[in-house]
């Protein structure tokens, strides 16, 4: 399993980090979590186009998460080169009320002209996607925000948070996985509610007791240095700052 950061930043435009998106590849087959704008052209930096992608697997619906979703649909429908394979839509209870009123802003332009377009909204729980077992917990940041943990044939697995404060969701999420995958968008004077500074953080990675937690999302006033000095005092695992185009393989 083979899994990209596409975007390590935010909502604020950045020319060093991309909004949020992981792409995980796994026998032939291209999952994203998370469509965050500047993700779209990532993909073709890695010679992968919107006829690649199979599935999409949103944490939540927050512009920097998603944007990238208008731009890939409104492209799969060029008249020269249409997309014409099947795409799946993963993610909590609502998306499919906000996705319906999403097209209805751009009338007929992001509607699929050869290609089936599904919607699975999915709650807690643990469901199968090919050869992956996906399990999708409540997170905390908003009422839609769930969690994933992808796990392989060979039980390689991955938790990605999205958004989230510190929960027990994502603790049972993160588990002895092999890779967790956390937001950290805030330095802990800064904190917010909804989101990890890197004390919680680094709290949730020690009881999940991940192998190895990669921190992301970061807002420009994180000084990374301080992130893992912090981090390190709590979680004794290896550790990792994400920087776009990020891989790691499991």
């Amino acid at each position: 399993m083979k899994v990209t950061i596409l975007g390590s930043g935010t909502a604020v435009p950045s020319l060093q980090r991309n909004s949020s998106g992981v792409l995980i590849q796994e026998n032939g087959v291209n999952s994203l979590v998370d469509f965050g704008y500047g993700n779209l052209k990532q993909l073709l930096n890695l010679g992968i186009t919107y006829h690649d992608i199979n599935r999409i697997f949103f944490t939540h619906n927050h512009p920097d998460h998603m944007c990238d979703l208008i731009p890939f649909l409104f492209g799969s429908r060029y008249q020269l080169d249409a997309r014409k394979k099947d795409l799946q839509i993963v993610a909590g209870p609502g998306f499919q009320e906000f996705f319906d009123k999403l097209m209805t802003a751009f009338k007929h332009w992001l509607k699929p002209t050869e290609y089936q377009l599904n919607i699975f909204e999915l709650d807690e729980g643990v469901y199968e996607f090919e050869t992956l077992k996906v399990r999708a917990e409540k997170v905390k940041h908003i009422a839609m925000s769930r969690g994933y943990r992808f796990t392989n044939g060979k039980g390689k697995s991955v938790a990605l948070s999205g958004d989230t404060d510190y929960c027990q969701g994502m603790i049972e999420l993160g588990k002895q996985a092999d890779l967790m995958i956390l937001e950290c968008a805030w330095p802990d004077e800064e904190k917010t509610e909804g989101h990890l500074g890197p004390t919680l953080a680094g709290r949730l990675a020690f009881e999940a007791d991940c192998k190895k937690l990669c921190l992301t999302h970061f807002y420009p006033p994180c000084d990374l240095e301080d992130i893992r000095k912090t981090v390190q005092e709590t979680y004794k695992g290896e550790l990792v700052l994400a920087h776009d185009l990020m891989q790691f393989e499991i």
